[in-house]
């Protein structure tokens, strides 16, 4: 299991590399009912993106060396706003069942 410390560590590193809108978590740890091999679901909400795979690609490089199981998925702030009300999706799920970890202020 992934300490409380590493998932704060996780959300740090991130916000210093993205310089984001809003992250959440979501998934099992966000539920409360991760178990040993389950990782961490991070959505990252950026202001504009220009390419969400290259971002993806980099925010899983900025956290390569903490060495834990993480899926980042990131989108840009209008289409989390778009979409995020909508069941059924990952961005209704992150924003109803997740743990807002952080937000600009």
């Amino acid at each position: 299991m992934i300490s409380e410390e590493i998932i704060k560590k996780a959300i740090e590193q991130l916000i210093k590399a993205a310089k984001p809108q809003k992250i959440y978590l979501f998934g099992s740890y966000a539920r409360g009912d991760a178990r040993k091999q389950s990782d961490l679901d991070f959505l990252v909400v950026e202001q504009v993106l220009k390419s969400r795979r290259k971002e993806m690609v980099r925010l899983h490089d900025a956290i390569r060396s903490m060495c834990i199981p993480v899926d980042i998925l990131v989108m840009s702030e209008s289409t989390f706003n778009e979409w995020s009300d909508v069941p059924g999706t990952v961005m209704y799920r992150a924003k109803t069942e997740g743990r807002l970890c952080y937000e600009k202020s």
